[in-house]
């Protein structure tokens, strides 16, 4: 497409003032169906992460995904004359919620007197800078951390289980020296409590209207999952902790689950039907349903009035041009760098995408979901592109040229893609300041 035609059809959809009204009117369309979205995904992605927090004694805070919200509100008269119409903050979950961020004060707040030995005896091993004794404690290495978190926030992206995904965990927990067993233990944890919210009505994930009643056993419910490996298991449960971290024969593997009673271990205060910590997952899914509206008015921010009449004098858009003549420039040089032989349409645009990716994937302004990538060495990273490109079918001779040629000007790239992305939030928001 010509470039100039493109920057046009960019502004009309996303800066215009005809796009700002065809958003909203999307928007309310569609409120119901994103809110039914936001309870079917939010809710059994966060119980997951919950029962894997737990199991690899990590706090609710620390889990990235679990403690992301936002507060939304309207503009000054000082901002809104620099095109920020809506203003978003990050909701401090600790504040609200206080036993998030430490894990003595989480077992002692959820659970039942019977299991909180266990569980912190359990965390005991984890070790914290300044406060732990040496030989007592293990520090677990960043990467690993943050491999767990990214895996996690990645599966939430692609919105599926399936190969795929085992794939990626796979790959990047080797290269990151995270034992393989990881991937099988993080992925059948999720299938477990996916298969019950779509196959069972369970409290604190089950979503009224779309979740189903499923067989049962005497007290026990029965759902049926297949595991990383491929293996089709009826499993039987009563409470969400049980899947949440329990220990179910087949499915968990020894030592990364607890046996539970028959009732569960989650403690239930004041007769409420959900423990404190499902209660944070629940109030996370209706804050972010009551900002569905404030969506058209977030793809419109920092646009001013005078520029969604005059796509000539949208800075948005002049810096998404930006951005542009840069991917164009580097299709450009890769396509001249490809043997005859592999020069094909298809190979060509993996060769395209898989340089792209280099520059991208440790550039994000919004690094979630890909803090494995940003916590690797660039060697590391190297390794794991050259693996995951290679799995796709291209030449790994091929690869390492690319790589070697774009080796001198890959930090600046990164770099310019970061500042350029943020350059007209940053002005909008200083002169709004200054003009208070």
């Amino acid at each position: 497409m010509d470039p100039i035609l493109q920057k046009y059809k960019y502004f009309l959809k996303s800066h215009s003032a005809s796009a700002i009204d065809e958003n909203v009117r999307i928007t309310l369309n569609a409120a119901p169906l994103i809110a039914r979205d936001i309870w079917l995904d939010t809710t059994w992605m966060d119980s997951s992460i919950v029962g894997l927090g737990l199991l690899n004694m990590l706090t609710p805070s620390e889990l990235t995904p679990l403690t992301m919200a936002f507060d939304a509100s309207m503009a000054t008269i000082n901002e809104m004359m620099q095109g920020i119409w809506v203003k978003f903050t990050p909701v401090d979950f600790s504040a609200l919620f206080s036993f998030l961020a430490d894990l003595n004060e989480y077992v002692l707040e959820n659970f039942k007197e019977i299991f909180q030995p266990r569980a912190l005896f359990k965390s005991f091993g984890k070790a914290y800078y300044g406060t732990s004794y040496y030989g007592l404690a293990l520090y677990d290495p960043t990467i690993g951390r943050e491999y767990l978190r990214s895996s996690i926030y990645r599966l939430r992206i692609i919105r599926r289980n399936d190969n795929s995904f085992l794939e990626t965990m796979e790959f990047t927990g080797r290269l990151s020296n995270v034992v393989d067993v990881s991937k099988d233990i993080t992925y059948n944890r999720m299938v477990l409590i996916r298969a019950a919210a779509s196959f069972s009505f369970v409290l604190g994930i089950g979503v009224l209207g779309s979740s189903r009643l499923s067989r049962a056993q005497g007290p026990f419910t029965t759902i049926t999952v297949m595991t990383s490996d491929g293996r089709i298991y009826d499993v039987k449960f009563r409470t969400l902790d049980h899947l949440q971290f329990g220990f179910i024969l087949g499915v968990t593997h020894l030592g990364y689950g607890y046996l539970l009673p028959v009732d569960g271990v989650y403690q239930l205060k004041g007769g409420r039907k959900n423990p404190p910590i499902i209660d944070v997952i629940t109030w996370k899914a209706r804050k972010i349903t009551r900002t569905i509206g404030f969506v058209p008015w977030a793809y419109a921010n920092y646009n001013k009035p005078e520029e969604m009449n005059d796509w000539h004098r949208s800075q948005k858009t002049a810096l998404y041009d930006q951005l542009m003549s840069d991917r164009r420039f580097i299709e450009s040089w890769v396509e001249k760098r490809i043997p005859a032989n592999e020069a094909n349409p298809v190979r060509l645009n993996q060769y395209k995408r898989a340089v792209l990716q280099l520059i991208s994937w440790k550039a994000k302004r919004h690094t979630w979901g890909h803090e494995a990538w940003e916590a690797m060495t660039e060697v590391r990273f190297k390794e794991w592109w050259l693996e995951n490109w290679k799995r796709q079918g291209l030449n790994e001779s091929t690869l390492n040229e690319l790589y070697e040629g774009v080796k001198s000007w890959l930090s600046t790239l990164r770099r310019r893609k970061v500042e350029l992305g943020s350059l007209v939030q940053r002005m909008r928001k200083t002169l709004a300041q200054l003009q208070g």
